[in-house]
């Protein structure tokens, strides 16, 4: 058996392993169920049209989140003008999940479990048909890849895709996400439109076609893999060109077909949108859009936050694998690289560019098809085993080592806060298996001073007796107000807190407030998430702050940021030191 063959069964059995076994979301709860967040969205339209026969209104939602909670609060839809509810996320995702509804709602017939297509017959079902599209897309790739690269280079392109990425994230754990399907729509795209261009015929007309509309109606901004079948094998030369033109005339039906093909599967999202609304277009995503001339790119490629380099390192291979690329394929290259960049740069127009809690940049894993080519170029370097190579092959399985970390700690191990990661808080807990003290911090902010203090100065003591508390209506304690005129250096901030029933929505969360002014202007604040350090009872908790040059007065006090938990603060002090 050849060694891809080979790398091809190993990678396909041990991403089902680490699947069923190690973090198997069909059997949690709550929002880390394999039907939570925006999976659960995707998925609601299935037991709205078959269990409920209520697409219109969707009245069965708020039983739904009260009794499996797979969001906090009912995010799934919105409540449109004519009175009825949109669904927010088109409805392709749904489409291909429902051979896993299917097989659920009969299994939880069967086996007497409610038919509410939440419990565990649906999530087992939908967590496993998966899995099967993620190990299928692997199979795919694997196929097109072979076609233009040896052995040795589609083995460690194989690797480095699944087990040194995010995809083992979002094939493996996370897998009833669209990145997952798309992943795989991407991979069938590629290996449909090689088989037309080497022998054209009205079957892989049909599958470019259908694949098209599947994908465009998952996700709208997928139209632009249109560019991929349109413009697929064209060198950057006239002939090249000139010869695609002639190719595309001869066979006009099997363009024409295709693309009415694209248009039927890609318009059911319009026909849903009139069906419920009276209207043929709906922008379900509300408040939420794209700067198209401000995209984000630096913080989508190397923030801390959610940064793609930061947290799938191996993925720069493709900025020298696409020079590589250009000069060893040059017929596949043009398109691979306009698609590639265009698709970054709508990525990152988005205004939630840190896409929710992703873990590294999940909005692009579905063209990781598409980057393997640079990534299989740039392997295709290694030359027998030199110094090259084994520095190569040392930095991949650090790589690869990296990602496991990240993947076990945004789960098991628990110390990424995906989308809410910082630079410090990142520096602080890199590769570590435990958290160091009072790292949590600096989620909220930069500094963390565990030394003793030197040379304290307290500027603040509350009697211990007298409680601050804020609640559901009460959202702000009454601010303690400081004088820093003549004051360097640093703030302490100390108190004892106490709750009772622990807020776990981030946002909502009791913060400790900093406020720096200058003249009654705000100039700078400090925070504190009270409800990240501790689940229940009294903690004695501190915050540092650096004094901001040119603030004459701080502020500090309590606010519920919108939640209705009661927080209680007592024994509150404030120290003004230099050293530590």
């Amino acid at each position: 058996m050849k060694v891809d063959k080979i790398t091809l069964v190993f990678t396909l059995a041990l991403m089902a392993i680490f699947s069923l076994f190690y973090y198997p979301k069909w059997n949690k709860s709550g929002t880390e169920a394999t039907l939570s967040w925006d999976s659960s969205g995707y998925y609601w339209y299935l037991p709205a049209i078959f269990i409920y026969k209520d697409i219109k209104k969707l009245g069965f939602s708020e039983a739904i989140i009260k009794k499996y909670n797979p969001s906090p609060d009912f995010q799934q839809a919105y409540e449109h003008p004519s009175g009825n509810y949109v669904l927010k996320y088109s409805s392709g995702q749904a489409l291909v999940m429902s051979p896993g509804f299917f097989i659920g709602d009969f299994a939880a017939k069967i086996l007497e479990f409610p038919r509410d297509g939440f419990t565990l017959p649906y999530q087992f079902s939908i967590f496993l048909w998966g899995l099967m599209i993620c190990l299928f897309g692997i199979y795919l790739l694997y196929l097109v890849l072979k076609r233009y690269f040896n052995p040795i280079v589609v083995s460690i392109t194989l690797l480095i895709i699944v087990f040194g990425t995010n995809y083992l994230e979002y094939g493996g754990i996370t897998n009833t996400m669209t990145h997952n399907y798309l992943f795989t729509f991407y991979a069938a795209l590629l290996f449909v439109t090689d088989k037309f261009y080497m022998a054209p015929s009205w079957k892989w007309a049909l599958c470019i076609g259908a694949i098209l509309g599947l994908m465009t109606l998952t996700r709208p901004t997928e139209i632009i893999a249109l560019i991929i079948p349109v413009l697929y094998g064209i060198s950057m030369n006239f002939s090249s060109i000139k010869e695609r033109f002639h190719f595309i005339r001869s066979h006009w039906k099997h363009y024409f077909l295709a693309s009415i093909l694209f248009v039927c599967i890609g318009s059911i999202q319009m026909f849903y949108w009139k069906y419920v609304t009276n209207e043929w277009f709906v922008y379900s995503y509300e408040d939420q859009g794209f700067s198209w001339l401000h995209p984000h790119l630096y913080e989508g490629l190397l923030s801390a936050r959610a940064g793609w380099w930061v947290y799938s390192p191996l993925m720069f291979l493709i900025v020298p694998g696409f020079v590589i690329l250009f000069y060893k394929k040059p017929s596949l290259a043009p398109s691979f690289g306009l698609f590639s960049l265009l698709f970054i740069y709508i990525t990152f127009a988005w205004d939630i560019w840190w896409y929710g809690g992703s873990v590294g940049q999940r909005a692009l894993v579905q063209i990781y098809p598409i980057l393997s080519f640079p990534i299989a170029a740039f392997v295709s370097l290694y030359k027998g085993l030199n110094f090259w190579t084994l520095i190569s092959t040392f930095l991949l399985l650090m790589g690869i080592n990296y990602n496991f970390w990240v993947i076990h700690q945004a789960h098991k191990g628990g110390m990424l806060y995906a989308g809410f990661m910082t630079k410090p808080y990142l520096k602080a807990i890199l590769l570590k298996k435990e958290m160091p003290e009072g790292a949590l911090k600096l989620l909220d902010t930069k500094y963390n001073h565990t030394s003793p203090l030197k040379q304290t100065t307290l500027m603040i003591s509350k009697d211990s007796s007298i409680q601050e508390c804020v609640s559901k209506d009460q959202q702000f304690s009454i601010p303690h107000k400081v004088n820093l005129r003549g004051k360097v250096g640093w703030l302490r901030i100390q108190a004892k807190f106490r709750m009772g029933e622990k807020e776990w929505d981030t946002w909502k969360m009791t913060q400790l407030v900093v406020k720096y002014s200058k003249d009654s202007n705000e100039i700078y604040s400090d925070i504190l998430r009270i409800q990240r350090h501790f689940d229940g009872g009294e903690q004695v908790l501190y915050l540092d702050s650096k004094i901001r040059e040119g603030a004459d007065t701080v502020e500090i006090f309590l606010w519920n940021s919108e939640g209705n938990k009661e927080m209680c603060m007592s024994e509150f002090e404030v120290f003004n030191y230099s050293e530590w």
